[in-house]
């Protein structure tokens, strides 16, 4: 139910943080420490325990929603996907709740954009469904890197509303990230600076 903000200039490791909570760290890079969820460790985790981890309990809105979505996928396979992999439904219950997400976020005309490719949505609604996915399995902790770099001034606040209603409603645990100090200020309760790959304030 908390929201703590990372803040820090570009380079300075806050997406490399964001991606070793998750456990997506890329090939060569290491963690080291301690991550733990809900009392259990994380790091050093195998990939296939990993798996019952990421989306289930713990969720991630990438920063640039075009790379995070699939472009040859249909949006109601990607948000199905979780649904019917962690969740096990089929695949008419999983296109059901994938429109059940959609329209949560706030997506207009929610039933014709199940079928719509990424390519044919804007921005905005690209960081909708990617908002959608994270959130459909219900996780405790949801991990917001940079949600609104690619978006104009009015979206961008459109879609942080739209992330802290969504946490709040579900008592979620957020994790945001940014390196702008407006975005902070209404939004978070507590925030990290971070400086060189540390924490250097809280």
């Amino acid at each position: 139910g908390q929201t703590l903000g990372m803040i820090g200039e570009s380079g300075c490791g806050k997406s490399m943080t964001a991606l070793a909570l998750m456990g997506l760290l890329p090939e060569g890079a290491r963690a080291q420490g301690s991550v733990q969820l809900g009392g259990q460790e994380l790091l050093g985790m195998d990939d296939a325990a990993m798996q019952g981890v990421r989306g289930v309990k713990m969720a991630m809105v990438f920063q640039e929603p075009m790379t995070a979505l699939n472009p040859v996928h249909r949006i109601g396979h990607q948000i199905a996907e979780p649904l019917r992999l962690h969740r096990r439904m089929d695949a008419a219950a999983a296109r059901a709740e994938a429109l059940r997400l959609l329209q949560r976020v706030r997506m207009p005309q929610a039933e014709q954009r199940l079928d719509a490719y990424p390519h044919q949505l804007s921005g905005g609604q690209r960081q909708r469904v990617v908002i959608a996915i994270a959130l459909a399995c219900g996780p405790d902790v949801l991990i917001a890197d940079e949600p609104t770099t690619a978006l104009d001034a009015s979206l961008q606040r459109e879609v942080l509303d739209l992330i802290g209603e969504l946490v709040a409603a579900d008592g979620m645990g957020l994790l945001l990230i940014s390196h702008d100090l407006g975005v902070m200020s209404h939004t978070v309760q507590q925030l990290a600076v971070m400086y060189a790959g540390r924490i250097v304030e809280v």
